[in-house]
């Protein structure tokens, strides 16, 4: 049966903001993460996400794996919002930050996307990937994961958690 790896990417330079598509680097945590992680991985292809973050993981798996970028594995953009500690984004929009704490995915920052365009790069991205070969990986966001992983199991996404560097294995 075909295999899917979503591998989240390391630790960032920059924690404790809500990143979205901010282009930061991996922290030596980060680093170190991946290079303890990634190289025993095996895999046809790998698919990444243009982020920088996401790009400095995926270089930490073996050289045999062919790498592909795909944008529509970018994480969820947060607009505004992107840079931000959540303290701020309540002193600046609190009727905005309590809407989208009730309902995180249907609730876009000011400036970010809109939960139909999400479903769509995931959509996008997956019949990619269903293309084969196979296994493969994904290297991306917490934010895309989740709405991957909905995708592919039918759970809702505000529950899916994934941390630093982490594997979800997916039998497609």
């Amino acid at each position: 049966m075909p295999q899917l790896l979503l591998v989240r990417h390391g630790e960032p330079e920059r924690k404790g903001v809500l990143l979205g598509r901010f282009n930061t680097a991996l922290s030596e945590a980060g680093l170190a993460q991946t290079r303890n992680a990634l190289p025993k991985l095996h895999a046809a292809v790998c698919y990444v996400s243009p982020l920088r973050r996401a790009q400095e993981t995926a270089a930490c798996l073996p050289e045999s794996i062919e790498r592909v970028t795909l944008a529509d594995l970018s994480e969820i953009g947060m607009g505004d919002w992107e840079g931000l500690r959540w303290s701020e984004v309540e002193d600046e929009w609190p009727e905005l930050a309590a809407k989208k704490l009730t309902n995180w995915f249907g609730i876009p920052a000011p400036g970010g996307e809109r939960w139909e365009e999400i479903v769509t790069r995931a959509e996008r991205a997956l019949t990619r990937i269903r293309q084969g070969p196979f296994p493969a990986i994904a290297v991306g966001h917490q934010g895309l994961h989740a709405v991957l992983d909905s995708l592919l199991t039918g759970r809702r996404p505000e529950g899916f958690l994934q941390d630093y560097c982490e594997i979800r294995t997916y039998d497609l």
